[in-house]
Parts: C-alpha cells; structure tokens; sequence
C-alpha cells in the first residue's frame, strides 16, 4: 500500500518523538477542519517546535541539519541564477558551489522535484542541507536583498530603456523581487510600449542578445551577461508552466500577462542550441487588439467588392495565401467579422486562437491529443455550420474534408502557404486534389504580403528613379498608371488621386520617403498593411485549371481577366504615400510578361 505524504510526514514527527500520537490525532482535526499544510498546522499550533521538525526531516533523509545561515557567506551570482519565487514557493535556498557540486538549504528534502531542478540548473551534484522553514524564509529575503543591490550587471546596456514608467510593477511584481524577475518583467513592459509582435532572447558566445521584431523587422534592443542566460531561461519557463529541468528537448507553453491595462497571452517557444544554452522565442498577443473590418485592411475598391461578394456565397472555398506573418489569420477574421450574424453558425479551428470573437465557435487545434485540424473539420460538418474556418490547410486529409464540405453546401476559409494566388492551385494539386475537384470548389484566391506603412509623422515627398518607375510599372509621361508587363496598358484605379509632378526635365512621380522620428522610433515606418493579389475561379481560369497548367499560364489568364498583382498593389499603395517604392519591391517578385 502506498503511504501518502501526509501520512508519511506524520509519521516521521511520531517516529522521531516530536509529537505524540494525541498531539498528532488534535492536530489532525485541526486540518479536517480548517484544511491547510499538515506542516505549518503543527508549527502555527504549537504542536512543535519549528527547529525540532527540521531537525527530524533531516535525521529521517539522512542529510545535515542548519541551525544556523551565514547570509554573507552565500555568493551573489550564484543566488541570482534562481528567480526568488521558485526559491520563496519552495523553501529553498543555493548556499555554495565550492567545486563539482552545489549546496542547497531546503525546508523539506523529499521535494526531490525541487531537488532535480537544482541538479539540472547547475549542471552537477546537489548536497543537501535542512533548515528551519521561517529561518530559511527570512534567509532568501536577505539574500536577494543583497543580489538587488549588486544586480547590476542585468542591467540593459542602454540606460534609457531602463527608464521604463511603472514598469516595475506592472506584472504584479512584489518589492521584494529579484533583479532578474524586474528585468524580464520590464522586457515585456518594454516590448508591448515599442509595438513589438515577438521577442527573442539568443545566447552568443560572451553574452545574451534581445531583439525585438516591430513591423516585421528585428532590432538588438538589450544585452546581458552571459552567466545570467540560464537564469532568464528559468525565469521564463517558470512563468510559462515549463519543466526548467529539461534542455534537451523543445517546449512551447504561454504566458498570460496583464501591462498597462492591456491583457497580453504569450506564446513562449523554447530550442537547444549547440552554445549549450536554450533559445526563447515569445509571441505578444494583445487580446485588447481592435479586431479589423474588411474596409480597413487596404483593399482596392475591385477587391473589397470582389471579396464582399465572395464572403456572402452559401458555398466555396476561399483561400488566402501567403508565407508565415503575411497577415492571413487577420484577413480571415476580417471576413468572420463581416458575416457575423446570429443566423449564420460559424465554426473555427485554429492553431492558436489569437482572438475571441463573440457570436463565432472557436476551437483550439491541439495535435497532441488528437485534435487536429483535419479532426476538427471532420467533427464541425455534424455541428450544422454555415461557415467554417481551418487556420492552416496542411495535409491531403484537411484538403479532402475541406472540399467535401464546400461541396455539400457549407462556405469554407482558409489559408496555405504559396507565393502567389495561382501557385495555390499547383500546391493543391502537388496534395493530391483532383484538379476537378479543385474547379468544382474553390472560388476565389486571395495572395498578400504585409509591407511597413510610412510615418506619418516624419514621413517626406521625393521623386521616384526611372528604375523605381519601371520596376512599379508607373509611366510617368503619359501620366498613367501602367502595367508595362501587359498586352494594353490601362489608366490609374480611379480610387487614387495621382498627380505628376512638372520639372524642366519632364513629368516625373511624386513619392514618399522614410525619415525617422520619436514617434516611430527612428525607423520612418509606424505599423504594417497587406497588399493583395485576389484571383477568381471564373470561366478563364476554370478550364486552365481542368487542363492541369501551370501556374504561370493561369496567372497570364487572371491578368487578362483584370486582376491586380502583389506588386500592381504594392504601386498604387506607394502613389498614395503609405509606403515606400523599397518595402514594395522587397516584398513582392517581378510580374510576368505577356506575350
């Protein structure tokens, strides 16, 4: 029969005479009664001593007893290297690393969790010393008492981001946290003030380097000594409910965090790497995010009134296409949004749900019990949905259920990873879809990219190169916007109020350019907007598609069919000075030539 620790602990107290069987018997109805630790019933009651218990524990494992902590003896780097919460949760305190192995002062040596985590942290043997629990307590206040004092080697390099208003306790930091805990604390607190979507904490060879990605971009914004690597990683992983002993192996956990009134969930995604640290890697969710309509995503007047029409058939699939970060979850929530209605029962599957929409049936895909996307999809066609939204199309199963329930009268969303609108159509075949299954279903492709929107602020009026005109398809002489790729050129969307400027040399392209100011931290660019490719499956591309072309074919048929191209949008986005000529071509490859 298994003894459980409350029986066990009682006991060792009986076994080592420090209560008496009546004492136990009371203190035990004390604890029927009010509930709580058998442990701090005994000490609170009076049942006995604290240093007695301790002292019993320690004879009963086998290991020294403490009656004494010399504080001043104890190293300051060493402490440093376990968040004080870890070591005030579980009375424990590190004492010395003399040589090959560690000392360690605990309230309860047969925590072996607690005990593990220490052997794994170091790196090597632990020896074991017990020693009374409020001694111990008022021992790691002291200690990291002193670790804050000299704690300033976590400091960032650049003071000013140290200057972080509040930032101390905004994540519920006590005052008597350590450095560490302030300084992965004013991490976050910096990273949602600077707009960033991820933070990434790398161990280089001599130090620990933090960038944070803001519009798309990483940028290094603190360093760190690299002794204290293990202890943010253990800081982290704490935070994130992950084992801190395991290093081998990857991890993914979340954080939920609330800064500045903003309620933030983080995605915490951890690595080995071969510098014998981990790496860690954080999304920012802000769950307070204003969810976007479809008129706000910077659609063309043609697009917005193709994908308002696509949204609102009874059937189809609809597919948004794009490499990782394109923006294409957002897209998708942006057509729920539109068709949100009490009569119409919408269901999604998402890996991870990263906004709760009232009225819609969010499901969060989780691979490891079996709830996949393909499962998921499979289990919402007997929930008698209307629409239904997979996050990700990534297997033939997924592919198959998703046509399955287009064809049997439900609207189905989703996404996939190709360059372009017409390479969705190979991908899909390269799956194993029939290709009539592909044109009995699908009707419309949605490709975007997200490129850096200018600072308003700072943002300033330039000339475009003939380079830059060329490469935008722009003729600056007949004053027109052309597709110098295309069989006829055609005039300027009417939704863009394009004026050439006149110089001496002839009529050249007013563009804008990025400057930098306080206001988008240098970089001249504040905030991030998609440009579009939409394709249709209409009568031009229906027959390409049941004759297995390629995919540059059916992108010479969507052209002539007057859809507008990654880089066609991109140019009308430049000549309305939201963005720069360079965010455009950086984003977006050269189009086709027609023939």
């Amino acid at each position: 029969m298994t003894i459980q620790p409350l029986d066990f602990f009682g006991e060792v107290m009986l076994r080592r005479g420090v209560l008496s069987p009546e004492r136990l018997d009371a203190v035990y109805a004390v604890q029927k009664e009010r509930g709580g630790d058998l442990r701090e019933l005994i000490i609170n009651t009076n049942a006995a001593d604290e240093n007695a218990v301790a002292q019993a524990l320690a004879d009963e494992a086998g290991v020294p007893f403490l009656d004494k902590i010399n504080v001043d003896a104890i190293p300051v780097a060493l402490t440093s290297r376990l968040p004080i919460t870890y070591a005030k949760q579980h009375r424990l305190l590190v004492l010395d690393e003399p040589g090959d192995f560690v000392k360690i002062a605990v309230a309860d040596p047969f925590d072996i969790n607690a005990i593990d985590d220490i052997r794994a942290l170091f790196g090597c043997p632990v020896q074991v010393f017990v020693a009374g629990g409020d001694r111990l307590f008022d021992a790691i206040n002291r200690v990291y008492e002193r670790v804050e004092q000299g704690g300033g080697e976590l400091q960032a390099s650049n003071a000013s981001q140290e200057e972080d208003e509040g930032g101390d306790d905004l994540i519920d930091a006590g005052d008597d946290e350590a450095p560490l805990i302030r300084w992965v604390n004013k991490l976050f607190f910096q990273a949602v003030k600077d707009r960033a979507s991820d933070i990434h904490i790398e161990p280089e060879e001599r130090e620990v380097i933090v960038r944070f990605r803001i519009d798309g971009n990483l940028y290094v914004v603190r360093r760190a000594n690299k002794q204290f690597m293990s202890s943010i990683v253990a800081r982290i992983k704490i935070m994130s409910g992950l084992n801190i002993a395991e290093k081998r192996l990857p991890q993914d956990g979340r954080i939920a965090l609330k800064i500045a009134g903003n309620s933030i969930d983080v995605r915490v995604s951890t690595i080995p790497t071969s510098r014998g640290s981990e790496r860690i890697v954080m999304r920012l969710l802000l769950k307070t995010t204003v969810l976007l309509s479809l008129s706000d995503l910077g659609f063309s007047q043609r697009d917005f009134g193709l994908m308002s029409h696509l949204i609102t058939r009874p059937d189809g699939i609809i597919l948004v296409t794009g490499p990782t970060g394109s923006g294409k979850t957002t897209t998708l929530y942006a057509c729920l949004n539109k068709i949100n209605q009490p009569d119409i029962n919408i269901l999604t599957a998402e890996d991870p749900v990263e906004y709760e929409i009232g009225g819609i049936h969010q499901v969060h895909v989780q691979a490891k019990i079996g709830l996949t996307f393909a499962s998921a999809l499979r289990a919402f066609l007997r929930q008698d949905p209307d629409v239904v939204m997979v996050g990700e199309i990534r297997d033939k199963e997924t592919v198959d259920i998703a046509i399955n329930a287009s064809l049997t009268g439900h609207l189905v969303l989703s996404t996939l990873h190709t360059n372009d609108a017409p390479g969705a159509i190979t991908r899909m075949v390269d799956m194993g879809v029939e290709p009539f299954l592909i044109r009995s279903s699908v009707i419309g492709i949605l490709a975007q990219r997200l490129v850096r929107m200018l600072c308003p602020h700072c943002k300033e009026p330039g000339v475009a190169t003939p380079y830059e005109l060329q490469q935008l398809g722009i003729d600056a002489e007949r004053t027109r916007y052309r597709r110098a790729r295309r069989l006829s050129p055609r005039y300027l969307p009417h939704d863009v109020d394009y004026t050439p400027v006149g110089t001496e040399e002839g009529e050249q392209v007013q563009v804008f350019r990025a400057k930098g100011c306080e206001k988008c931290l240098g970089t001249g660019y504040k905030g991030r907007r998609g440009i579009y490719e939409l394709m249709l499956m209409d009568d031009a591309i229906g027959p390409l598609v049941l004759r297995n072309a390629d995919a540059q074919t059916i992108k010479r048929a969507a052209l002539t069919q007057g859809m507008d191209t990654l880089r066609d949008d991109g140019a009308r986005k430049v000549l309305l000075g939201l963005t720069t000529v360079e965010e455009v071509l950086a984003a977006t490859q050269e189009d086709i030539i027609i023939e």
